[in-house]
């Protein structure tokens, strides 16, 4: 079986919450409830911080983690794309050091609350499920498409799911369940973002979760570090 890399993007702007890829939650920085993770995760073998910043790159070192380089600043901006970082790692160490892993896990480092366990089941269905392009987290959603609307200039209303004919008018128990995307976890095979330049690919896994710790705001910070101070 080939090698499983966790990748961990970690650039240093954030508009949201200033620098909170390193700011402290119940006493570690952000970055390194990620790293910890990956190297808890007995399923992968390395474990890479990508970083437009020194100062990222001297915590995540302390943690444990393999810093390469320094993430060029034309790869560390607002609009970014995942799959540029990704191919950007990929590249190097294949250039560097010959190496490309069967499997690459993407850890987000505003994910401090994570099950090992997850991480794991998540590897083990890709290595026993070859055809499949990629696997991520999903939970049940509480806002449903069924019931959602495209707006025009002209102050028109039109919905956004047509499969099901008036589906805005039927009860949500008749509607099929539906679900997005927690960031938690990605597992991809290292192939697809290579040779096919995408984070998925077209067979996409969903691994069911019911939590969702990612945090973007002050509100989500605040009951993230609630959770593990009492964990």
């Amino acid at each position: 079986m080939g090698e499983v890399l966790a990748i961990i993007p970690a650039r240093s702007g954030s508009k949201s919450i200033k620098d909170k890829n390193i700011r402290l939650i119940n006493g570690k920085p952000m970055l390194a409830y990620s790293i910890e993770h990956a190297l808890q995760a007995k399923c992968i073998d390395r474990v890479i911080v990508s970083t437009d910043s020194e100062e990222y790159a001297k915590i995540a070192r302390k943690y444990g983690a393999e810093i390469p380089f320094i993430r060029p600043k034309e790869l560390a901006t607002d609009t970014s794309l995942d799959i540029d970082v990704f191919e950007h790692v990929l590249k190097y160490l294949e250039e560097n050091e010959g190496y490309l892993p069967e499997l690459v896990v993407q850890l987000r480092p505003t994910y401090p609350v994570r099950k090992i366990t997850d991480i794991e089941n998540m590897v083990s269905y890709m290595k026993n499920n070859p055809d499949i392009d990629s696997m991520r987290c999903i939970a049940p959603a509480k806002e449903i498409p069924y019931k959602m609307w495209f707006k025009g200039n002209d102050g028109i209303i039109s919905p956004i799911m047509t499969d099901i004919p008036e589906c805005y008018n039927m009860p949500r128990q008749r509607l099929p369940k539906v679900y997005y995307q927690n960031a938690c976890i990605d597992v991809i095979r290292a192939e697809v973002i290579v040779k096919k330049h995408s984070m998925s690919g077209e067979r996409i896994a969903g691994y069911e979760m019911n939590e969702n710790f990612d945090i973007d705001t002050e509100e989500e910070f605040i009951a993230a570090e609630k959770y593990l101070m009492e964990h």
